[in-house]
């Protein structure tokens, strides 16, 4: 029957088939990258998010805890209660975070790490946060302090370490998601190549039945023809007479070298635009003179939401939000209109850009213009800043609430030294006359309790003292002028006045540097006060050294200096907490002291960009370190 059939008919019949087939496997191939894109889709919203919401979740609870430590460090009452204003919210977001998060696909070890991370969260906040902040209410600074140490610190880390098992977690199971699309997307690739391979297998069984009904010449026009319609380019064509037959063949070849010409050209010039297009991290879209979308690429779907064929055709205002008409007129008027200001052309200008969700949100936008024969093409780069906005707000929050704490600590500066100490010295000179003055009338035990109260006054008035100071660094500058330390050191040496069973020595000249003279002064006071005051030999050394490894002798940008003393020696435990504001390691009633040496050691060597550490063994002695950089005026 089929061989009754005209050329045309069969000529008819086959390319419908062979439509009907290529359709088919197109429809085939759509539908297995569909699957794969869901399957995307899935991995984006069972793993990526929840991994987001995670990080939320930590972030969340870092910030409560550093409004708890922030409330624990300034414990007044407008800074307790905004801290837990923000700490109640936090708590609220968490929740809500968290129930959103349990909503997805979880494995049965991820169920129990959720369970344990929820039963932790909960301790820390009902356990931990909320009783530190109804102390720190209540005043009670004491009992803050040990449910910080007690509680928050250990269930905080606990918490943490939940997060991070959790967040492993879904990086596992997403890569294993992953994983399985790749496998499942080469096999819809391995299919679609085969059934490809299968239509050029059946090409040639359609081209071997048309050469053996349709005459030699005809063939051979229809084999270059089909070849060159399914872009093989390549072949053959040769002339053989010069009749329509030859002509038609003659016509076939030059049309071919043509379109080789042509077409790869035009190829090449598409894959290199596409590519170019589909790597730009900003959103590109082009629109002739009257607005109309033309291209979208990948970037400005994920800014915008609406895919490429959503896109096209239509007029790019429905990208701004219509409620704010003022600014879509002045985009559409400045770049797209009739009458462009030209001054506008290639500036960066922050406008206000519509989600496909209805979400506002900001971006950046530059307009070039381009001409095109009788045409005008205007190229938007379009930029999403949403993140960053958040971020400067962000910024914005925490400067302004350093500002706020550094004014609170001037303000407790201030208090301490013109309203604490003028109580303090009446008490001191009150205590003073009764003791001179009724000192007959005191037993033994009077004696001893006026005793104490003068020495408590004075450890109370060298703490004052030390908390300004401590305060000050920083706050009141000196000009920097070169010091000689060989000379300011023996001046500390001869103000402290060392006992006789205690000998100091420098070691080596030390050198001069540019530097405040009282704030070196102070680090070497405090530092060879300490050895002395804690010195428990009968023949105390203290040793004083600039160490040629790192700073006097070398080139390195560095001063090392050292203070080694044959004392009693600080257990490993200790080397950390000696440098915190009020930390003594014996009580103040054998050993006078407040604590507040060593922080302010570390302040000024820290503010100059240098650092300080010890090395001590126990009934050996200790040596503290400390570096200061050669060159000053790049730090202070």
């Amino acid at each position: 029957m089929f061989k009754n059939l005209t050329i045309r008919t069969r000529l008819i019949f086959t390319l419908s088939f062979l439509v009907v087939f290529l359709l088919g496997v197109e429809m085939l191939g759509l539908f297995g990258m569909s699957q794969s894109n869901a399957g995307l889709k899935n991995i984006y919203e069972d793993r990526v998010i929840p991994l987001a919401q995670l990080g939320q979740i930590s972030s969340l609870l870092q910030q409560n805890r550093f409004v708890v430590t922030a409330a624990f460090i300034t414990p007044t009452p407008e800074v307790i209660d905004n801290n837990s204003a923000i700490f109640e919210k936090n708590v609220k977001e968490i929740s809500i975070i968290w129930k959103k998060f349990i909503t997805i696909y979880l494995t049965p070890a991820g169920d129990m790490l959720a369970d344990k991370f929820d039963e932790d969260r909960t301790k820390l906040i009902n356990e931990g946060l909320l009783p530190a902040l109804s102390a720190l209410r209540a005043s009670e600074l004491k009992k803050a302090n040990q449910i910080v140490l007690a509680k928050v610190d250990p269930l905080y880390e606990l918490v943490m370490e939940d997060i991070s098992t959790l967040t492993t977690l879904q990086i596992e199971l997403t890569k294993q998601k992953y994983e399985s699309q790749q496998i499942h997307f080469t096999i819809i690739r391995n299919i679609f190549i085969a059934l490809i391979i299968f239509i050029l297998a059946l090409a040639v069984l359609i081209s071997v039945a048309f050469t053996r009904a349709v005459f030699k010449p005809l063939e051979q026009a229809f084999e270059v023809a089909r070849g060159v319609a399914a872009g093989n380019f390549s072949q053959h064509i040769e002339v053989r007479s010069a009749d329509e037959i030859g002509q038609l063949m003659q016509a076939l070849k030059d049309m071919n070298i043509h379109i080789i010409n042509t077409v790869g050209k035009l190829k090449d010039r598409e894959a290199y635009i596409r590519s170019l297009m589909n790597s730009l991290i900003e959103g590109v879209i082009s629109t002739n003179e009257y607005g109309v979308i033309e291209t979208f690429n990948p970037a400005a779907e994920d800014i915008f939401g609406y895919t490429e064929n959503e896109a096209i055709g239509q007029n790019v205002s429905f990208l701004t939000p219509n409620i704010y008409p003022n600014n879509n007129e002045n985009f559409l008027k400045r770049h797209l209109g009739t009458g462009v200001a030209k001054t506008h052309l290639g500036v960066v200008e922050e406008v206000r850009g519509l989600h496909k969700n209805g979400t506002i949100f900001p971006m950046e936008i530059a307009v070039g213009e381009m001409r095109w024969k009788d045409h005008i093409v205007f190229t938007c780069i379009v930029n999403d800043i949403s993140e960053r906005k958040l971020e400067e707000e962000h910024k914005m929050r925490l400067i302004q609430e350093l500002e706020n704490t550094h004014e609170e600590l001037k303000n407790f500066a201030y208090v301490v030294s013109h309203d604490l100490k003028a109580p303090l010295r009446a008490i001191s000179a009150l205590a003073s006359w009764l003791s001179h003055d009724y000192s007959d009338k005191f037993d033994e035990e009077g004696k001893k309790h006026m005793h104490l109260l003068i020495q408590r006054v004075y450890r109370m008035d060298n703490l004052i003292n030390g908390i300004l100071q401590y305060s000050r660094v920083g706050q009141v500058k000196e000009r920097l002028v070169a010091v000689n330390l060989d000379q300011l050191v023996r001046e500390v040496i001869d103000s402290i006045s060392p006992p006789s069973h205690i000998e100091v020595i420098i070691e080596n000249i030390l050198p001069t540097i540019m530097i405040e003279p009282t704030r070196i002064e102070q680090v070497f006071q405090n530092l060879l006060s300490n050895a002395i005051k804690y010195m428990d030999k009968s023949q105390g050394e203290i040793h004083i050294a600039c160490n040629s490894g790192v700073g006097c002798n070398s080139e390195d940008k560095l001063w090392e200096f050292s203070i080694t003393d044959n004392g009693p020696g600080i257990e490993t435990r200790h080397f950390e907490r000696i440098f915190q504001l009020f930390q003594t390691l014996t009580p103040r009633d054998k050993v006078e002291g407040t604590g507040v040496g060593l922080s302010l050691v570390k302040k000024i060597v820290e503010m100059y960009g240098g650092k300080v550490w010890l090395k001590s063994e126990i009934g050996e002695g200790s040596t503290f370190f400390f570096t200061l950089p050669k060159t000053y005026n790049k730090v202070v």
